[in-house]
């Protein structure tokens, strides 16, 4: 049985690969069989059960990831993580907390899918203003211009589809802020809270909103070059992150492999055991710590 146990863990790994790597076109629609109304979403507001809010943070991450495929994910790889401990720790419950691995894999396939949306959105999101800013110089009316973003042929789908949800939102009677806050937690991109920020001073204040909606353009042009430039200097950082966190699981996996009995002398005494385990420990959580500050300065949106 411990010869089979590496083959074991390879099979849960690659399942695990196997279900990040389905078309997301099958997923997708999956979940749009799932997604609520627009205005149910409103009504059922703050009474959400457990199961239903991780669900719905699934849906608004907007990385096609369904709450069983999340599930699936961090069973199967926190399962080969738990094995591949408890085979060099020797012991059934001091790898337990490798259970946990299986969340932050599935958080980190969230993560990197999740920020790949928003930056594919928030390119497509620039055209979108221009043209509410085409259509406020004709009409005054804000449901006319976001169903003109919606509708129109040169518009992303997935950036159209967001500007959709906005006018049924509207047309449900619910209230521009409210709508637009609701826009912001579906997309968390920064360029919605700033447009949303925009729409509520112009509509309280008055104003030409076409011409601001033209200036608010430019701005979020410049300050994604910014961006673009900081997360180009950051990104040598997380690979040195991704490296250095790596390594000493690889070089053990490689070491017990090559000779199951390297270990033996750590292994030998329950001091030994819990050193390997608090090794390991701190190399993750120091790892998902670095990854956390740099990720957070690097995709703040500014």
């Amino acid at each position: 049985m411990a010869e089979a146990l590496p083959i074991i863990c390879v099979g849960l790994l690659a399942v695990a690969i196997c279900l990040i790597c389905l078309p997301s076109s099958l997923w997708a629609r999956l979940i749009d069989s799932q997604r609520d109304h627009a205005v149910m979403v409103q009504v059922q507001q703050g009474r959400l059960s457990v199961r239903e809010k991780l669900a719905r943070r699934l849906r608004q991450s907007q990385s096609n990831v369904t709450l069983g495929q999340y599930a699936l994910i961090g069973a199967f790889s926190g399962m080969a993580f738990y094995l591949l401990c408890g085979m060099v720790l020797q012991s059934w419950w001091m790898p337990i907390p490798a259970l946990f691995a299986g969340i932050i894999f599935s958080e980190r396939v969230i993560g990197y899918k999740s920020a790949k949306h928003k930056e594919r959105f928030e390119a497509g999101n620039l055209r979108a203003v221009r043209i509410m800013a085409s259509s406020l110089r004709t009409s005054p009316s804000y449901l006319m211009a976001f169903e003109q973003v919606a509708h129109h042929a040169f518009v992303e789908k997935r950036v159209a589809r967001e500007y959709l949800r906005v006018v049924e939102l509207l047309r449900g009677q619910v209230p521009l802020d409210k709508a637009m806050a609701d826009f912001y937690a579906r997309t968390g991109s920064a360029d919605i809270s700033y447009l949303s920020t925009i729409v509520q001073v112009q509509r309280e204040l008055g104003g030409d909103m076409a011409k601001t909606l033209d200036q608010a353009a430019g701005a979020i042009l410049r300050r994604k070059q910014l961006l673009r430039k900081q997360r180009a200097a950051m990104s040598q950082i997380l690979a040195q992150v991704n490296l250095l966190s790596a390594m000493p699981f690889v070089f053990v996996a490689t070491l017990f492999l090559n000779n199951p009995h390297h270990f033996d002398p750590l292994l030998a005494t329950m001091s030994g055991r819990f050193l390997i385990l608090g090794a390991f420990l701190m190399i993750l959580l120091g790892g998902e710590l670095i990854r956390f500050i740099a990720l957070k300065q690097a995709y703040r949106g500014g």
